[in-house]
């Protein structure tokens, strides 16, 4: 490798993940360290973290300046501590270490200290571990999605942003008062058949703002208007699944 070519470590962890033990970005890093440290690499500051981040999509900040900097020639090789942290999609994993090798750029992976491109055996075991990992993934969302499909037949919110009008209360969900006044007048606005940008306006004009502290807008209200059953029944939903919950009714409270 080209000595004026510095080696990079990449390390990224999703929503989910951060979470759960063992994904964090401070133990990729130290895995990525111990592995250069190993192969006589030198990585120092050059590291590329997206936080947050999901791996089947392309489009992450860190990923992208880690692919400019090697199609300029600065970096001649990428660490990452596991396949599943370039991607948990095989068809993009395999488009990225193909890109990299289209660069001329060698990528290690830590927890493959041996790993071989030329070897045959090596790439369909990384192959082989693409597509565990694809899987993992999708065993993840679908535990996920009956989780919060049991929660919402008991007539709990699914999980998620909480609606306007209720605040998290250690596990369980709140009524928030400030916020049911305004879902209150909203509705009240409505009833008086004045249409969603009438109702910003006055709403605005009052000085009452959204929870981020921003004004109020036509979408926004919209958004309100659109919880009708929950806020008037209790109703709540996920996808095709419904419940009901009495104590989180608003309107008429």
């Amino acid at each position: 490798m080209d000595k004026r070519r510095i080696v990079a470590g990449y390390c990224r962890v999703s929503t989910l993940e951060q979470k759960k033990k063992g994904y964090g970005i401070d133990i990729q890093m130290r895995e990525i360290a111990d592995y250069a440290e190993t192969f006589g690499l030198s990585v120092g500051e050059d590291f590329f973290i997206d936080k947050a981040r999901s791996g089947v999509t392309e489009n992450r900040k860190a990923l992208m300046k880690l692919l400019k900097a090697c199609k300029s020639g600065r970096i001649g090789g990428v660490i990452v501590s596991s396949l599943d942290r370039l991607s948990r999609d095989l068809r993009l994993t395999e488009n990225l270490l193909f890109e990299f090798h289209r660069l001329g750029v060698q990528v290690h992976i830590a927890d493959m200290p041996y790993y071989d491109r030329a070897n045959r055996k090596d790439v369909l075991l990384r192959q082989i571990r693409e597509a565990i990992a694809e899987e993992n993934r999708k065993e993840i969302i679908e535990r996920l999605k009956k989780g919060r499909e049991e929660r919402v037949r008991k007539g709990r919110m699914a999980g998620g942003m909480v609606p306007y009008g209720y605040s998290r209360a250690g596990k369980d969900i709140a009524k928030n008062s400030h916020e049911m006044e305004i879902v209150n007048l909203i509705f009240f606005l409505r009833d008086e058949e004045k249409d969603g940008q009438a109702i910003a306006d006055c709403l605005n004009d009052q000085g009452f703002t959204r929870r981020n502290g921003k004004p109020w807008t036509q979408r926004q209200v919209l958004a309100i208007l659109s919880r009708d059953t929950l806020y008037r029944s209790g109703v709540v939903r996920y996808g095709e699944i419904e419940g009901r919950n009495d104590s989180l009714i608003i309107l008429g409270k």
